[in-house]
């Protein structure tokens, strides 16, 4: 019907066609096929009136930003770091967001696969540096989901967090298969199955929960219950589902900290003082009162239950993590 359809072509014309009836509702994200002149990349930007190639939007109560991993640049620093810190820092303090997903061309993480490119690669330099510059920062702002393409298959992950001891094996922070209720780290969708040809899986990564690279396909994101559930479900082109997660937001607080010699947090519930050199953390308010030595009994720790602090309910995976508390 098309003959741009499953080919790369020099001039998006044929493809802005095809998507005209829903153009006004397209967010786009530049890649590595349209990041060049000879490739259109001015058109691109015309046609959706952008004038830089990243920037974010709002989507009631979805705040989205939307990076650039192939034309300008994302080191620390550069003019793109600066905005997407400032975007992440503004949604997180920000009350009418419930939700943050950024999305981007290129991969942080990725199962091995036949893509003969290194950018495919768990460990090439892109994946590698996007993540070592930008995942930390998604859990300290909480990011909720990250949607990336380039390699062409299907991926999802458990909640996932970095890990700066091996940065290219990101910590599962839950084994759930499905639903996720105030998950610790951030959910990868890997959604490369937009046409073209299909990148063979030759392996599946430890955080991987479900992936398949036999059917070309779409994810559906719906926020639901009345802006408190994010389901994403993974729709093939012969309209079954193949895969569907849920993230459900229960009313938790995040207080992110680093151990040092003083830090005073404040939130909603509680204000927080962390003293002396990784010994004590202080949190009093309402109808709280707990207090953790050397991160025990309040502090929840992996495959150990929360603690019950007078109402109040402590979690954090690591002592660079955050702390998330509740009151119960």
């Amino acid at each position: 019907m098309f003959s741009c359809v499953y080919s790369y072509t020099s001039t998006p014309t044929c493809w802005l066609d095809i998507i005209d009836p829903i153009k006004s509702r397209t967010r786009i994200a530049i890649g590595n096929h349209e990041d060049e002149s000879s490739e259109g990349f001015s058109s691109y930007l015309s046609a959706f009136g952008l004038s830089k190639t990243y920037y974010s939007f709002t989507y009631g109560n979805v705040r989205v930003i939307v990076m650039d991993t192939d034309h300008d640049s994302y080191s620390k620093g550069s003019s793109q770091y600066n905005f997407v810190i400032s975007e992440l820092q503004k949604a997180s303090t920000d009350s009418n967001i419930k939700w943050i997903i950024v999305y981007m061309h290129k991969q942080m993480y990725t199962s091995s696969n036949t893509c003969s490119s290194s950018s495919c690669s768990n460990t090439g330099s892109d994946a590698t540096n996007l993540r070592n510059i930008y995942h930390s920062q998604f859990g300290k702002y909480g990011v909720d989901v990250v949607l990336n393409g380039h390699v062409h298959n299907f991926q999802r992950t458990y909640p996932i967090k970095y890990d700066s001891g091996s940065p290219s094996s990101p910590i599962v922070t839950s084994s759930a298969s499905t639903d996720y209720f105030d998950p610790y780290g951030q959910i990868f969708a890997l959604v490369g199955t937009g046409g073209v040809n299909i990148h063979a899986l030759s392996g599946k990564a430890s955080w991987v929960k479900y992936q398949q690279d036999d059917r070309f396909g779409a994810l559906d994101i719906d926020i639901q219950d009345n802006g408190y559930k994010l389901v994403g479900r993974y729709y093939t082109n012969d309209k079954v589902q193949r895969d569907v997660f849920t993230i459900t937001k229960t009313g938790t607080t995040t207080a992110t900290y680093s151990f040092g010699p003083s830090l005073t947090l404040s939130g909603k519930e509680a204000t927080s003082t962390l003293s002396g050199q990784d010994t004590s953390v202080g949190v009093s308010g309402g109808n709280i009162d707990a207090k953790n030595g050397q991160n025990q009994n309040n502090v929840k720790q992996p495959g150990q239950p929360n603690g019950q602090g007078k109402g109040l309910k402590c979690e954090h995976f690591t002592q660079q993590g955050p702390v998330r508390c509740r009151t119960s």
